[in-house]
């Protein structure tokens, strides 16, 4: 069963129509061009609106905070491989900086685009209503209706719950042996969808806009020229995180359901038992951000779960 890798791109905005405007106009062009590789399989992009603060533990923030003057988009993509995503970026770098650039009176902080390895999941393929009977049909007629997985709606539909968590040297396999079991329990909860465990196994410099000093000066010596110089600063691995870094990607139908799903691990004690062995595994983390996808090309979901 083929795993994609994800870059997740990280960039912070400024929260205005404008931006709003120039992500579904610039987005989509963006998505065109990474289509151009071969070793693209899809596309998830997301903007956050809120966090969940479990206990007060981050009692200034919220589930809906849609009302700050800034908001982080997370645009995640799918590769076959590493070296797909870094192939993509320098044969296409003008087209992406071109159309990126563009953007930048509305940026804070990033681009910063960590990669990942997806190190276990369990992700439908999205359907409406009106693919579910058909889905359903065959499973029946194939003799497997239980086999049929949740409705997980398109963008806009559903939430994602992103948390976020820094392992202890050495204790890796435990959390993953650990977290994968946390899952499991969170799939018997009201609305719950699926996950992904993705373990960072670095940073991707062109696609950070991350340059040699060249290039650099280059960019900011002008007003917005493609720089001749594209080189990234830094080779991935060279950016993989010590101690390791791991985000669970979890789908949910709402947010009212993430919150009451995932606090199973507060308030289910057979959950907390098992989630304790993954708190004790930290050093930083878990920490929870609620994305709403925007736009999404779902045939990377069609390859995770292909033969």
């Amino acid at each position: 069963m083929p795993k994609p890798y994800i870059a997740i791109n990280e960039v912070e905005m400024l929260n205005n129509p404008t931006t709003m405007e120039m992500f579904q106009n610039v987005g989509p062009k963006v998505c065109q061009v990474t289509a151009r590789h071969p070793g693209f399989v899809g596309f998830q992009n997301h903007i956050q609106f809120g966090i969940l603060p479990f206990g007060t533990r981050y009692g200034g923030g919220s589930m809906d905070m849609t009302k700050m003057d800034t908001m982080n988009v997370y645009q995640y993509t799918m590769w076959k491989s590493i070296k797909d995503h870094e192939d993509m970026h320098r044969e296409n770098f003008s087209s992406i900086f071109r159309l990126c650039s563009s953007c930048l009176s509305q940026v804070i902080y990033g681009p910063w685009e960590p990669l990942y390895e997806i190190m276990d999941f369990d992700i439908p393929v999205n359907t409406e209503m009106t693919d579910f009977t058909v889905m359903f049909g065959k499973k029946f007629a194939a003799g497997d209706p239980s086999g049929v997985p949740p409705i997980s709606m398109p963008y806009g539909k559903r939430t994602i719950a992103l948390s976020e968590h820094t392992v202890k040297p050495g204790r890796e396999r435990e959390f993953e042996q650990s977290i994968y079991e946390v899952m499991k329990e969170l799939s018997k909860a009201p609305g719950y969808l699926g996950y992904m465990v993705m373990k960072e196994v670095g940073v991707s410099a062109v696609g950070s806009f991350q340059l040699k000093s060249k290039g650099i000066h280059q960019i900011l010596e002008s007003n917005g020229e493609i720089p001749v110089e594209q080189e990234g600063a830094f080779k991935p691995d060279e950016a993989k995180p010590v101690p390791a870094v791991y985000s669970v990607h979890m789908e949910w139908a709402s947010p009212q359901d993430a919150m009451f799903g995932i606090g199973r691990v507060l308030f289910s004690h057979p959950a907390r038992e098992i989630h304790d062995r993954v708190l004790d595994t930290l050093i930083r983390g878990p920490y929870i951000r609620l994305l709403n996808p925007m736009m999404e090309g779902t045939t990377w979901r069609e390859y995770i779960n292909s033969e």
